[in-house]
């Protein structure tokens, strides 16, 4: 049996989109506000999807279907209760530079997701734009700095990231080996697992403002088209997202600003 990683970010009160993680209308693409979010999971469970243990999953064991959240927003601490009195657990991504600020998760969060059964991974130290641009100091720098940061706050090792923005090379990879990271996962829509010498890779499928709770059933399961639709839709944009850099990060936070609905 395969894993089916999804990718979730904050979940927001409608039309609040600035009040968890980051600011703006590109972020708030990703967001949910919380009563599609509930439905998700309830639909989710209603699904009978077996959902993976998050540290089976950081162990090698890659069977069922696995909820993640990016960034690192105040909402993960409601996320992660939301998770647990349905029994589920997951695994929550930090902008370690974004710790105890607004917004953003506080140390005592992170250790409250812990016992309660959450995985804590790394999203990088200050998330930067496109992490696989850095030459080979800072991005060293990105995920020691994390990996020793949520070490501090835990009280345990940290063995599992995510890549920012999906921006994977190998120098990305690498570095993120030599922080101790054993589990990493990119962007990419594929239930395919790869390793490299020391590193697990595990792609994942993103849930956007409207994906409704079919969408994530079927993207959980294997139901339909969902999952080709995503992997096609991801690697048409994937070289635009690589070669045209600021312009095309210009380019969608313009059309999502136009997209985005008023508070």
């Amino acid at each position: 049996m395969s894993l089916a990683t999804l990718m979730y970010h904050d979940v927001v009160a409608a039309g609040q989109w600035d009040d968890s993680g980051f600011p703006g209308s590109a972020a708030a693409h990703y967001k949910l506000d919380t009563a599609n979010f509930l439905a998700h999971l309830d639909g989710l469970c209603a699904g009978n999807v077996l959902f993976a243990d998050p540290d089976a999953v950081a162990g090698g064991r890659y069977e069922g279907c696995l909820l993640t959240y990016d960034d690192g927003g105040a909402s993960a601490l409601s996320a992660g209760e939301a998770m647990r009195q349905r029994g589920v657990r997951g695994c929550f991504f930090i902008t370690t530079a974004r710790i105890d600020t607004p917004g953003f998760v506080s140390a005592q969060d992170l250790r409250a997701l812990r016992r309660d059964g959450h995985l804590i991974g790394s999203h990088s130290h200050t998330h930067p734009s496109n992490i696989s641009q850095l030459d080979a100091s800072a991005l060293h720098e990105e995920w020691r700095r994390s990996v020793d940061t949520l070490e501090q706050v835990l009280g345990e090792k940290v063995h599992t990231a995510s890549v920012p923005g999906g921006f994977m090379s190998t120098a990305v990879l690498r570095a993120a080996e030599a922080a101790g990271i054993r589990t990493l996962f990119t962007s990419e829509p594929t239930t395919r697992a790869w390793h490299s010498d020391r590193c697990a890779v595990l792609g994942r499928y993103a849930l956007l403002r409207e994906s409704s709770p079919a969408m994530a059933v079927a993207l959980a399961s294997g139901q339909g088209g969902a999952r080709l639709k995503q992997w096609a839709a991801w690697n048409v944009k994937k070289p635009l997202k690589r070669w045209a850099g600021p312009a095309y990060r210009f380019a969608r936070a313009r059309l999502l600003h136009e997209r985005l609905p008023a508070p």
